[in-house]
C-alpha cells in the first residue's frame, strides 16, 4: 500500500464530497494478527491474518449512507455507493458528525519491538503455556488456549478537519483449564492477560491460575440443599451476571429508543452506595486505550456511576445530538459499520473490604466463580447455573458443589449489593472486583 491509511481516508472524504455529500467520514484500519491455538491440550495451529478496510459514511443534510470496502481499489466506488444510500435514506436529525477536539496522543500503545516478534515466537509461548500446566499437574488439561501477537493501524478523517491516526501492538493470551482424575472432571476455568509490550508478557500467571482453579474444583458434589440468600460474585461472574446489563441500560442509543430505565435517570441512585463505575479510554496498559474513539473524539476518563447515582449515559455523537448531551467519546465499531456505543477500559472501583471480609459476614451462601445462564437486560430476570461454585457455611468455603441453579434479578441485585472487595481482576478490557449481592434464588439440582 503507498499511501498511508490516513492518506487514504482523507482522499476518500474527497471523493465522497465530489459525488454529492454535504459532509463525510472515512474510517480505516489495517491489522496483522498472529496466532497459535491450543485445543484439548495440544497445538493445534499458527496462522497470520492481514486485514485492512475502510467504511465511509456520507451525509446528504441530515440524510445518512454507509458503505464499507477491504480493497483499496474499490474505495471511490464505496464513497460513490455511500452518498447515493444517503441521499434515498429518510432524514434523522442525529445523524451528525461530533465537534473536532484537539487528540492528545497516548504514550505507550506501541512498541517496535513487536515487529521483530515472528510466528515462532508466538508457537512457542504456547507451547509455554503447556508446559506451565503441566507443571501445575499432570491431571490439568488446556481445553482451549490461544497466544496472539497483532500490530494494527487505525486512522479517521472527515469534512471537519479531522484527521487522526494511531498504531498499537497487543498481545493476548487466554487460557480455559480443566482437571481430570479418572472419573471425576473438575469445573472449567478461564484466565487471560493482555500487554502491549514484547517487555512485559507474563502467561506463567494465568496458565498457574487456571490450573489451580480447576483442581480446586475437582471432587465438586450437588449442593444438597435449597436456600435464599448471599453469593459472593468472581469478577468473571460480575462481568457474566451485572456488566450486560449496565452497559445495556447506559447506552445513550438505548436511551433514544426508550428502551433504558435509566435512560432519564440522571442523577437518580439505581444502585448501592458501594458501586461506583468509571471508563477510561487513556487508562495505561488498557487493552481498550486509544487515543480517540471510532468518531474521532478524543477520549477521556468518565465516571458513569458514583456511590450508586447516575452520573452519565455512554454517547457517541448521534446519541448526545439527539438527547443533546455531552458526547461521551464511546462511539465504537470496525471499518465494517456504522458507530455503535460501547465502553473503553470500564472499572467498578474497588471497596473497602477483602474478599474473606466477604465471605466472613455469610452464614449461608455461595461463590460463584463463573456463570452460565441468561440474563435479560431489559426485565433484569437471570437464572442459570453457578459454575466453579463452593458453597460457604458460617463464613467460610466448605466445598465445592456442582449442578446448582442461581435465579434473581440484577435490579435487585444492584440496589441490594451489601460489598465490593479491594481486590480486583482484569478480564479483557474491564477491571472488576468482588461483589456480594443478596437475597438469591440458590437451587440444588
Amino acid at each position: 500500500m503507498s499511501q498511508s491509511i490516513l492518506d487514504l481516508c482523507r482522499s476518500g472524504v474527497r471523493a465522497a464530497l465530489r459525488f454529492g455529500a454535504t459532509d463525510a467520514e472515512v474510517y480505516g484500519q489495517s491489522a496483522e494478527t498472529t496466532s497459535a491455538t491450543i485445543e484439548k491440550h495440544d497445538l493445534l495451529m499458527a496462522k497470520t491474518q492481514q486485514e485492512t478496510a475502510f467504511g465511509i459514511r456520507a451525509f446528504v443534510g441530515s440524510r445518512l449512507g454507509f458503505a464499507s470496502t477491504n480493497d483499496v481499489a474499490d474505495l471511490e466506488r464505496a464513497c460513490r455507493e455511500a452518498v447515493l444510500l444517503a441521499q434515498a435514506s429518510p432524514a434523522d436529525p442525529g445523524n451528525v458528525l461530533p465537534n473536532t477536539q484537539t487528540i492528545a496522543p497516548v504514550d505507550g500503545l506501541y512498541d517496535p519491538a513487536a515487529e521483530q516478534y515472528t510466528t515462532d515466537r508466538v508457537v512457542e509461548k504456547a507451547i509455554e503455556m503447556l508446559r506451565i500446566a503441566e507443571s501445575v499437574d499432570r491431571r490439568v488439561v488446556l481445553g482451549d488456549a490461544e497466544f496472539a501477537s497483532k500490530r494494527s493501524e487505525r486512522a479517521v478523517a472527515n469534512t471537519r478537519a479531522l484527521a487522526a491516526s494511531e498504531r498499537t501492538t497487543l498481545f493476548l493470551y487466554s487460557a480455559l483449564a480443566t482437571a481430570k482424575d479418572g472419573d471425576r472432571v473438575s469445573n472449567m476455568d478461564y484466565q487471560f492477560g493482555a500487554t502491549r509490550s514484547v517487555g512485559e508478557i507474563d502467561v506463567e500467571p494465568i496458565v498457574r491460575r487456571a490450573s489451580q482453579n480447576a483442581l480446586d474444583s475437582l471432587g465438586a458434589e450437588p449442593c444438597g440443599s435449597s436456600f435464599r440468600g448471599p453469593i459472593v460474585l468472581s469478577p468473571q461472574a460480575v462481568e457474566a451476571l451485572l456488566v450486560g446489563l449496565i452497559l445495556y441500560q447506559l447506552n445513550a442509543r438505548n436511551a433514544v429508543r426508550r428502551q433504558s430505565r435509566w435512560g432519564d435517570a440522571l442523577g437518580r441512585k439505581v444502585a448501592a452506595s458501594s458501586l461506583t463505575l468509571v471508563d477510561d479510554g487513556r487508562r495505561a496498559g488498557g487493552v481498550a486505550a486509544s487515543a480517540f474513539d471510532r468518531e474521532g473524539t478524543p477520549h477521556a476518563p468518565v465516571t458513569i456511576l458514583e456511590r450508586g447515582v447516575v452520573v452519565s449515559l455512554l454517547h457517541n455523537a448521534y446519541s448526545a445530538a439527539a438527547l443533546s448531551q455531552p458526547n461521551t467519546a464511546h462511539a465504537v465499531g470496525s471499518a465494517q459499520t456504522v458507530p455503535a456505543i460501547g465502553p473503553t477500559n470500564l472499572a467498578i472501583l474497588p471497596g473497602s473490604a477483602s474478599k474473606d471480609d466477604l465471605i466472613a459476614e455469610i452464614r449461608q451462601g455461595l461463590l460463584v466463580t463463573r456463570f452460565s445462564g441468561n440474563v435479560d437486560p431489559v426485565s433484569g430476570d437471570f437464572s442459570g447455573v453457578a459454575k466453579g461454585a463452593q458453597l460457604i457455611a458460617d463464613g467460610r468455603l466448605e466445598r465445592p458443589v456442582s449442578g446448582t441453579l442461581i435465579a434473581g434479578n440484577v435490579f435487585e441485585c444492584l440496589e441490594t449489593l451489601s460489598g465490593v472487595s479491594q481486590e480486583e481482576e482484569t478480564i479483557v478490557s474491564l477491571t472488576l472486583p468482588y461483589v456480594r449481592v443478596e437475597g438469591i434464588s440458590v437451587t440444588a439440582a
